[in-house]
């Protein structure tokens, strides 16, 4: 099913203080176009679970479970066991990157949530980059307070290997989705685009800004640009929750559709998705900081499985291990978890998990299971 055509109300602002214009593309369809926002559909998820009867399952090896005490002022809870005793970064690092523009049907994960999408066009975007520790003071606060936010290895790739990338989307203004440091390293008239009013979180002196709602789209090059719900949440500092708009992104080149999620709760949202926007061909998944009261705004493996059920995907690729460890679960247990729910399930589409650096090229693989 083709999504409806929307009228979009289109306005474009000059921000106070900066010389750059942001285009701002509202749903007039939407009921609650301004801040502070709220997910279309509640969370299936209620209070601290468990929810499932792997969350009761102990996934790690003798060998990777060290007991630490946690720190008075850590806002992560470690649980009994360190987050990544026995996890060796490089181990997650492909050893053979290669970044070539000339790619096409290809994405790249980056580590976390930030990965290469090189479509059938020779349109190149990067979701999600940060590439350095966490932007500014509040960064440096918390991996003052806590390990969790120190990056456990040095990011792969740098923007500066990008240089033909034409288009950057943010998911939402948490510090490791949104970095203004490795933003302005993307090269010149590099587009960016964002959640509505996430400008205000943003440095950037690059390119143009496009902030954009729920459900609705714009061209870029070839290209179209969708926006779409997530059930999840935002802010930047202390006293801006909700300020500003969350959610996730479609390309359409207009052969294949590549969804990437962000961070993301399960929810009745991927059905909606799925009606509205027809079935995705990838599907780029988060599956970790998914226990307790988490999990209303994060997915276990489980339920990114589920979701791209509803979202009809052809492609799996899970993402958010390693880079950091954000939630409570230590690095080695969201794979182990995702693939003991796979068995579980057998879901109807192609599983592919990718070292950071590494490549998947889709539409080999699309075109294959056509044949």
């Amino acid at each position: 099913m083709k999504l409806k055509t929307l009228s979009h109300i289109i306005s474009l602002m000059l921000l106070t203080g900066c010389s750059s214009q942001i285009e701002r593309i509202e749903n007039p369809e939407r009921k609650t176009s301004t801040a502070p926002y709220e997910n279309l559909f509640p969370s299936h998820f209620i209070g601290n679970g468990p929810h499932h009867i792997n969350d009761d399952l102990d996934l790690l090896k003798p060998e990777e479970k060290m007991v630490v005490e946690r720190a008075f002022l850590d806002p992560v809870p470690s649980h009994k066991y360190s987050k990544s005793y026995g996890y060796n970064f490089a181990d997650l690092v492909y050893s053979d990157i290669k970044i070539d523009e000339h790619k096409q049907g290809e994405i790249t994960w980056l580590g976390h949530a930030s990965f290469l999408i090189q479509q059938m066009n020779n349109d190149a975007f990067v979701t999600d980059p940060v590439f350095h520790e966490f932007d500014g003071f509040l960064g440096w606060l918390g991996q003052s307070m806590s390990t969790s936010f120190v990056r456990l290895g040095e990011a792969p790739v740098k923007a500066k290997e990008l240089d033909f990338v034409s288009g950057v989307l943010i998911s939402h203004d948490h510090f490791d989705h949104l970095s203004n440091k490795t933003l302005n390293e993307f090269s010149e008239r590099t587009h960016l685009y964002l959640p509505l009013d996430s400008s205000s979180d943003v440095d950037y002196s690059v390119g143009p800004t496009t902030e954009m709602d729920w459900y609705t789209q714009t061209q870029h090059s070839k290209t179209q640009v969708h926006f779409l719900p997530s059930n999840h949440n935002s802010s930047r500092g202390i006293f801006d929750t909700d300020d500003s708009l969350w959610g996730s992104w479609m390309l359409d080149d207009g052969e294949y559709k590549v969804y990437f999620a962000g961070d993301t709760g399960y929810s009745d949202v991927f059905k909606d998705i799925r009606a509205k926007m027809g079935p995705m061909d990838v599907c780029l998944m988060p599956i970790v900081a998914y226990h307790e009261g988490k999990r209303r705004v994060h997915m276990s493996p489980e339920d990114a499985i589920q979701a791209a059920e509803d979202l009809g995907c052809k492609v799996f690729v899970p993402w958010g291990y390693g880079t950091w460890t954000l939630g409570c679960e230590h690095v080695h247990e969201p794979l182990r978890r995702l693939d003991l729910a796979i068995k579980q399930s057998t879901p109807n589409f192609t599983v592919k998990t990718l070292k950071m650096g590494e490549s998947l090229n889709y539409h080999k693989l699309l075109s294959s299971t056509k044949s």
